[in-house]
């Protein structure tokens, strides 16, 4: 009777050694027609280790490399996430294989975290180039400062850390008291006003918001209004029409160095760190002989990217992931 428990605990053994083989290689072939599944692969491995808890095995081999399959998920969220999004989305994947209590069902709220926290970084200090004083510097060039642009610079720090915090229906709360004190309307106010509303779904109102906000910016300062917007999109973690926005800014405005930076930002937040250098490098290209202050917040963010070990080691496991060259595998 105890060799038939030890042969199948070793067994066992066997079977998750095995898994770890396959997830091991999985994570790396990731496509939306696995994404499940390995998912659920993952729930076997968890359920393996719990079997043989008490066994008496010698598996540290084996949680050694468990811990780091599990590191790997977390350092490459963004990658695995965006194919999970073409599975059905973490959400409905979820729903489906519930309880779905592993952390690799909650990838996604890895990826919101991480955005977060980054925009936290580039919001508390120059020296880390921050989100905030370049959209401060935009507004600054076509705003006086007075009493109005007090109100509505404090309501919109308070809002940015409440969508920071997804907490909607209070960002809006702050808006509306703003704007019941002002004297006259504040475009980045406005423009906030619409992102957020669009976050709640109420798409109607957003266009005739953005217009607004729109029709209060100086005809040739209408890149400032892309920027602004753009980056506040991709505050709130909404990164594709951040990148549209961006790409529409290009369009229109070619030679003006925002656009290039907006989708420099984005890339960076997307964890696309080639890319981000890139466009870092062509706004400071652009901006050197007309803003000397953006050339400069450019030149840092570059420098800051390329102190990163992922640039020292290129992987290119940050790049977007393209589904067609998987299809056939």
């Amino acid at each position: 009777m105890a060799y038939s428990v030890r042969e199948e605990r070793q067994s066992l053994a066997t079977i998750l050694r095995d898994r770890l083989d396959e997830a091991e290689r999985a994570v790396l072939q990731l496509r939306r027609d696995n994404a499940e599944s390995f998912l659920v692969l993952l729930d076997s491995i968890e359920d393996c280790f719990s079997q043989l808890e008490s066994s008496g095995l010698d598996l540290r081999p084996e949680q050694t490399r468990w811990q780091s399959l599990q590191g790997k998920l977390r350092s490459d969220a963004g990658r695995i996430v965006r194919v999970l999004d073409g599975a059905g989305g973490l959400r409905q994947l979820r729903t489906r294989n519930s309880p779905a209590q592993g952390m690799w069902w909650r990838l996604d709220e890895v990826v919101a975290a991480n955005r977060r926290n980054l925009v936290r970084r580039l919001s508390l200090t120059f020296g880390t180039v921050a989100l905030v004083a370049a959209m401060v510097w935009a507004l600054l060039e076509f705003i006086p400062v007075d009493a109005n642009t007090v109100i509505a610079s404090e309501a919109v720090t308070s809002v940015r850390q409440l969508t920071l915090e997804e907490n909607w229906g209070d960002a809006l709360a702050v808006i509306e008291e703003a704007k019941h004190e002002l004297t006259q309307p504040d475009a980045e106010l406005l423009i906030w006003e619409a992102v957020v509303r669009d976050k709640l779904g109420q798409g109607e109102i957003v266009d005739d918001t953005l217009a607004e906000a729109i029709a209060l910016i100086n005809p040739d300062q209408k890149t400032s209004y892309w920027w602004i917007l753009g980056s506040a999109y991709a505050t709130v973690g909404d990164l594709e029409k951040a990148r549209k926005i961006g790409e529409d800014a290009i369009r229109l405005y070619p030679l003006d160095p925002q656009g290039y930076f907006l989708l420099g930002t984005v890339s960076e937040m997307e964890g696309d760190i080639g890319a981000a250098l890139e466009l870092f490098e062509k706004t400071f290209e652009l901006a050197l002989d007309s803003n000397t202050q953006l050339a400069v917040i450019a030149r840092v963010r570059m420098g800051t990217l390329l102190q990163q070990p992922v640039n020292m080691f290129p992987t290119g496991e940050n790049q977007p992931v393209d589904e067609s060259k998987n299809e056939g595998d």
